[in-house]
């Protein structure tokens, strides 16, 4: 696994809002022997060895708080240390004493209490920070337990060398709290965007005098506020955690969508991000879920090219940026969705008329595919379609070549499915030399959308 944070913050490229909490959901990991018991949030993240969650407490800014787990044979390879949950115990006791007596704690040497086996380092299965990040912040560490769970805390701080940190772009406060339980290693990283100081300071400077004090005080609350909520969620997370011997998982990996027929299966080799989104339509709440290789996406992600010095990582983007981003990284990716909308009937005529329904479909393919915000990143050239509505379910099988910013060839394949309430889609994406894999073929035919 490579970079966790950068990987996930930048995958938050949909605009959405967190929806109301409401009953407690629980995950459980058994390979990786954890369970987390969460409120709904707005994106969950997973792959075999991680899962987070991704909320936006003011409907703009997105804070992150993922588990990572790694064996201790992971933890001994990248850094050259034999690694125990009994050793890490001991060296938490020893760090505490120094804590006590406010001793350094470089007295301990411990290479699992450092930040440098999580810097992210290409291959390095622990990276969780950037460089950049690490380099010019200022990094404190403390110990505490959560119930009888003993954590060591990492907390990172920007400091003021804005010049070292502009690939950054956004200042982030960030918390990794270590632990380990049965010769496992856990990671929980948290973080959240850092108020924009620049920004405010302009807001202050074009108010009027009798303004000023007023817009500072609020701005000021604004903030606070904001900080308290992150800092609630981030305590929540780990609160919600707890640790058990791990065993082998029967259940196959992936990630669940009800109206998709429940567990959907993916390859053991991938990561997803799923959203769920009340906000693009009053009327049709969204399930979106995207897959594809863990390796793609670190490699699409992290990095993006820039002439005057090589890499430069993004941990916030735009919808300005999406256009920019390097898409030949990416190789293949899967994308589901689903949908009960709230009026019973909502495609209730796409039944009435097979012939016109056809039409529709037609229309509404090749509208949408030629939309403005569509051909910025991908322009379809040849599209086939196939449809077949009866007994109130409905199918539409499509595919299709197209291009990407003219760079490279796509293959489509997808199935979008209906009944008089419920959609859902199922669709594979593929560069032109890339083959489907067959299983990930035959598992995505053997989707069917829930009637009820």
């Amino acid at each position: 696994m490579k970079t966790i944070l950068a990987a996930t913050v930048t995958a938050l490229l949909l605009s959405g809002s967190i929806p109301a909490f409401a009953a407690t959901n629980t995950y459980t990991d058994l390979d990786s022997g954890f369970t987390l018991k969460y409120q709904p949030s707005w994106m969950e993240i997973g792959s075999k060895n991680f899962y987070g969650l991704a909320n936006k407490p003011d409907k703009k800014e997105t804070s992150l708080n993922i588990i990572c787990a790694f064996t201790a044979k992971e933890a001994e390879e990248e850094t050259g240390r034999k690694f125990t949950t009994e050793e890490f115990l001991k060296k938490y006791k020893d760090l505490q004493v120094l804590e006590r007596n406010e001793l350094s704690p470089d007295k301990v040497d411990y290479i699992f209490f450092m930040p440098d086996p999580y810097e992210i380092k290409p291959g390095n299965r622990l990276s969780i920070a950037p460089k950049e990040l690490l380099d010019n912040s200022s990094i404190s560490i403390s110990t505490s337990k959560k119930g009888k769970q003993p954590f060591v805390y990492l907390h990172i701080v920007e400091n003021e060398n804005k010049d070292e940190l502009k690939k950054l772009r956004r200042a982030v406060d960030m918390q990794i709290a270590i632990t380990s339980a049965n010769n496992m290693l856990y990671t929980v990283v948290s973080t959240f965007p850092l108020p924009n100081l620049k920004a405010q300071k302009e807001k202050i400077k074009q108010a009027t005098p009798f303004t000023e004090k007023k817009v500072r005080t609020e701005l000021t609350d604004e903030n606070k506020e904001k900080i308290k909520k992150y800092i609630t969620s981030r305590q929540a997370f780990l609160k919600g955690l707890t640790f058990f011997a791990p065993i082998k998982d029967s259940t196959p990996y992936g990630f669940y969508d009800e109206l998709l027929g429940g567990r959907v299966k993916l390859p053991d080799n991938w990561a997803y991000a799923q959203v769920n989104d009340d906000t693009l339509n009053e009327k049709m709440p969204l399930r979106i879920t995207l897959g594809t290789p863990w390796s793609d996406i670190s490699d699409f992600i992290t990095f993006s090219e820039k002439e005057e010095d090589g890499n430069e990582l993004h941990l916030d983007l735009d919808k300005e940026d999406i256009s920019k981003l390097n898409y030949q990284k990416i190789k293949e990716a899967a994308l589901f969705a689903s949908s009960r909308t709230k009026e019973k009937n909502t495609f209730a005529e796409l039944f009435n008329n097979p012939f016109l329904t056809n039409l529709i479909i037609d229309k509404f393919i090749k509208e949408g595919l030629n939309h403005p915000s569509v051909k910025e990143i991908v322009e379809f050239k040849e599209i086939n379609t196939k449809s077949n509505f009866s007994n109130n379910y409905g199918t539409i099988q499509l595919d299709g070549t197209g291009s990407v910013k003219n760079d490279y060839v796509i293959n489509l394949n997808a199935k979008a499915m209906f009944t008089p309430q419920n959609f859902g889609l199922a669709a594979y994406i593929a560069k032109d030399e890339k083959e489907m894999d067959t299983e990930l073929k035959k598992m995505l035919e053997q989707i069917q959308l829930q009637k009820k």
